[in-house]
């Protein structure tokens, strides 16, 4: 099913976009990257050390600077996963403009999952998460997809790894097969998407200074340049939610901060501007809200993540002098 929606293209495309992958058995690479994943990893290896697939494939982790165990536990997983290669990201240093302050190490899941691309060899690359629990044909399902389509988006499932806190801010898309929350151009999650190395080499993978909403920036990017989007109903990602009330206003937070950068990108190809009238409706809500913070747990997470994604969107739009609220 394609998931590409009209929209201004910067130039032709760099290559038909029906083109069909070829038929022989493609080594794929899947991606995996992670940072302190000793609590949830063990059960995202069990379930590619389970996968349908039957033809060659190889698993590159990245280690994004981990303190736990996450590096030790990928190690035991290689009598079972006899195709798993590790790495680790390394460090980068990044000023700052106080003398005060000191200098900070900077590590993002972008960097570190176009590390592993680098090193890895497959001719279908797809990328999943160290917290989540990938379906048994998702390797198999996701070749599929990327047979017919440069690039490809799986099916997102929340309901088996989280509460009913968690799902209350980030529900379920209904009917909507990929994501379309800006009006533009849909686009699949990270934790579940795969492109054609070709298409990948030639958009020079995910951009590393994009902390949040790299996986929208990538695959916008990919449907200017006249690659297809494709969507597999069938290749599951069973997806963790963050489950601490900070967590969750955290993750809303760096979303919202990361919009206005969107939107400066790629306002000039038909992003809409966001809404005054919205913005206003939404600080009416959250204003009309305010008792939901002593009312349950869910009614402070949804209300405490909603503002944190306006609070981001207010920085994210000073950050990149544009106004997208």
């Amino acid at each position: 099913m394609t998931a590409s929606q009209q929209a201004p293209r910067p130039a032709p495309a760099p290559a038909p976009a029906a083109e069909s992958a070829p038929a022989h058995p493609a080594l794929v690479s899947v991606i995996l990257a992670a940072k302190d994943a000793a609590d949830t990893i063990d059960a995202q290896l069990e379930a590619l050390a389970g996968q349908t697939y039957a033809g060659p494939w190889e698993l590159v982790f990245v280690d994004d600077g981990s303190s736990d165990e996450t590096l030790a536990i990928v190690g035991a997983w290689r009598e079972r996963l006899p195709h798993v290669r590790a790495l680790s990201v390394p460090r980068r240093v990044c000023s700052t403009s106080s003398r005060r302050r000191p200098a900070r190490l900077e590590r993002t899941v972008t960097r570190a999952r176009n590390r592993a691309v680098e090193h890895s060899h497959g001719e279908l690359l797809l990328f999943c998460d160290a917290d989540d629990i990938v379906g048994e044909a998702w390797i198999e399902r996701m070749v599929d997809g990327l047979r017919r389509y440069p690039a490809v988006g799986g099916r997102i499932e929340r309901w088996r790894l989280n509460d009913q806190t968690a799902v209350a801010v980030r529900p379920p898309k209904g009917d909507q097969l990929l994501d379309g929350t800006f009006g533009f151009l849909l686009y699949p999650m990270g934790a579940n998407c795969g492109m054609r190395r070709d298409a990948w080499s030639q958009l020079g993978g995910f951009v590393d200074s994009y902390d949040s909403s790299e996986d929208v920036e990538l695959f916008w990017r990919a449907q200017l340049a006249g690659y297809e989007l494709g969507y597999v109903h069938d290749a599951v990602v069973h997806y963790r939610l963050r489950t601490s009330l900070c967590g969750m206003a955290a993750q809303a937070y760096s979303f919202g901060r990361s919009h206005p950068r969107l939107y400066r990108d790629f306002s000039r190809f038909g992003m809409p501007r966001s809404s005054a009238r919205a913005a206003l409706r939404e600080c009416a809500w959250l204003a009309a809200h305010v008792r939901s913070l002593a009312r349950n747990r869910s009614g402070r997470a949804v209300w405490l993540s909603r503002l944190a994604l306006r609070l981001g969107r207010i920085v994210g739009s000073a950050q990149n002098r544009v106004i997208y609220l």
